[in-house]
Order: structure tokens, then C-alpha cells, then sequence
């Protein structure tokens, strides 16, 4: 499907937007909790900033609980049309979007698609820029070349799934981590880089039969504080404003990411971490592979043995009975 240029390196991971109902709740986890400057808002809404984009992360009053739509940043209108005339090659069709619904996103215009797991990916070259100082609970967060962050995800179709950021964005795969019980393995997770950033997208899929043991079309959104205290501070404040903490602070072994994992109140994950690698092209060592998640820390608070709970399992037997969108 794939045209003859190569755009790796010229996409990012520019917004997320989340439908909830829990507005309020979700103002005091971001601004009091994570540390983000709230941006004007609606009353209908909830908008967020982590640096000069006008906004990043965008909450809309939605019955979905879940994230609802990715913008994905483009350097240029070369790369848009490229990536389009992938899409259109394979059958996909992009709508146009402009005006208020647009600045809303915080971008002048985007086109939009249904991507893997019927989430709505949103392509834009220009963000609106907002020079208003930061008001935040931290120095600053990690974007740039890299982006917003990354997003992982559990699919019932792995394959389709990581084709689909190849075809049509050329991630290429940084490596990825095998996890085993009884001698068997029973999940891989693939990590998939866009641009600089050590993965954009994660992809997780558990071994001989596929299940889907989330609710939520993704499991954690991922963002990365500038420095050290920040990463420490936050922890803290989730900690004592009574925010479940998933894991405890710990160190993964492929990117080398500090991080700990937060509920959000939607119900999918956060993640905060500092100082993850950049991948260097000229020097990567390809096809590594890893047999844990973390080196050390990430302990799961209340769990002893095992990441997954009754409520996983439910979910992962029932999605065996449910048809997983893909756009082609």
C-alpha cells in the first residue's frame, strides 16, 4: 500500500481526546494530580496543555469513558497527502474538517478517518499556539519531535494492527517484550516508533488465542515529565489526593523510562515517566526482545502474584464473541 516516499520521522502523536461525563473529576486529576495548565475551556468540555500547543489533551462531555479520537501531527501537506493516498489506495475514505470544530482540537483543520479499534484518527499539520506562561504543578513536560506521548493497546488482531502503522505512517519496530507463566508465553507487546520517540504505539496481544481483556480502546495514555521532582511530585499528589495507583514507580527495560501508572477517571490508564531514551537510527540495534516489563519497581499495590484481575478475564472471554473494527 505504501507509496514510494517515507515519512517515518515526520509524524507524532499530537492530541488525544477523551469522552466522559466526569468532567470535574477529570479537572482535578489533570490540573491537581498530573500537574497540566487548563486551558480556556467549555462548559461542555475540558482542555489541557503541556507546552505551546493550545491544547493536548481535550476532554468532551461523552458517555464513551474512553479515548474517543488521536491527532496525529504531520510535518507538512506532502506528508498529509502521502498519508491519504495510503488510505485512499487501501479504501479509506477522510472526511475535512475546519472552523470551530477544528479549533476545538486545537488545530486549524484535520482530516479525519476510523482507525484500528473504531478510534478516530485525525490528521493536522498546523496546532494553534498558545504564548500564555504555563500555570502547572511542573517544570514542564517532554514533547517536541516526539510528541504528546505514546498510547498502548491490547488488539485481538496484532498483525493487522502493527501493519497498519507501517503501511500508512512507516513505524518501524524498536523491539519487543514476551511474557511467559508456566513455562508458556502468554502476551507479546510490540513497540512501535514514529519518530525519534522510543514508541509512539504499543501493541499487546496475548498468545494462541486473542482477547481483549480492557474495556477501553487503549490501556494507558503516556506522558513524560521534564525532570526527575516532577516525576516524584506527581506521584505524590496522586498518592495523596487517593488516586489508584496501578504500579508503583520502576524502570522499563527497553526504553529506560522512570515511570509509575495511575487510573484515570475514565477507567484506562495513565503513565508519567522521565528521562525515556531517544533512539539514535545510525546506532539502533534492531529485533531485541525482553522477557519482563520492568527491571525494577512497578509493583501493583494490593496484588501479589499476578497483573490481572477477575474483571480482565471477564471482559477478555467476552470479547472472544465481538468483531474488532479494522478500516480495511
Amino acid at each position: 500500500m505504501q507509496n514510494a516516499s517515507n515519512i517515518f520521522g515526520a509524524a507524532r502523536l499530537g492530541y488525544t481526546v477523551i469522552g466522559s461525563e466526569r468532567l470535574a473529576e477529570w479537572r482535578r486529576f489533570a490540573v491537581e494530580a498530573m500537574g497540566m495548565h487548563l486551558a480556556p475551556s467549555g462548559d461542555d468540555e475540558l482542555a489541557l496543555r503541556l507546552d505551546r500547543h493550545a491544547r493536548r489533551l481535550i476532554v468532551q462531555r461523552d458517555s464513551a469513558e474512553d479515548i474517543i479520537a488521536i491527532g496525529m501531527h504531520l510535518d507538512s501537506d506532502d506528508v498529509l497527502q502521502a498519508v491519504t493516498a495510503r488510505l485512499y489506495a487501501a479504501g479509506v475514505s477522510t472526511q475535512y474538517v475546519d472552523g470551530a470544530a477544528a479549533a476545538a482540537r486545537g488545530v486549524t483543520d484535520f482530516h479525519r478517518f476510523t482507525g484500528p479499534k473504531g478510534m478516530q484518527i485525525e490528521l493536522f499539520t498546523t496546532p494553534l499556539i498558545d504564548e500564555t506562561p504555563l500555570d502547572m504543578r511542573c517544570s514542564g513536560f517532554v514533547t517536541g519531535a516526539g510528541g504528546l506521548g505514546h498510547l498502548s493497546l491490547m488488539t485481538r488482531e496484532p498483525g493487522r494492527t502493527i501493519e497498519f502503522w507501517q503501511e500508512v505512517f512507516d513505524a518501524r519496530v524498536s523491539d519487543t517484550i514476551e511474557l511467559a507463566a508456566g513455562g508458556r508465553e502468554v502476551m507479546q507487546v510490540t513497540f512501535l516508533r514514529l519518530n525519534e520517540r522510543h514508541h509512539s504505539i504499543a501493541v499487546a496481544a496475548t498468545q494462541g488465542i486473542h482477547i481483549d481483556l480492557f474495556r477501553t480502546r487503549i490501556q494507558h495514555l503516556n506522558v513524560e515529565a521534564k525532570t526527575l521532582d516532577d516525576l516524584g511530585a506527581a506521584y505524590a499528589r496522586c498518592r495523596d489526593l487517593g488516586y489508584k495507583l496501578t504500579r508503583t514507580i520502576g524502570q522499563h527495560p527497553n526504553d529506560r523510562e522512570l515511570s509509575f501508572y495511575v487510573t484515570t477517571p475514565s477507567g484506562f490508564e495513565m503513565e508519567m515517566g522521565w528521562d525515556a531514551l531517544t533512539v539514535e537510527e545510525s546506532t539502533w540495534t534492531a529485533g531485541l526482545s525482553y522477557n519482563q516489563m520492568s527491571t525494577w519497581g512497578h509493583d501493583i499495590p494490593g496484588r501479589l502474584s499476578t497483573e490481572l484481575g477477575v474483571g480482565h478475564l471477564y471482559r477478555g472471554i467476552r470479547s472472544l464473541g465481538q468483531k474488532e473494527y479494522f478500516p480495511w
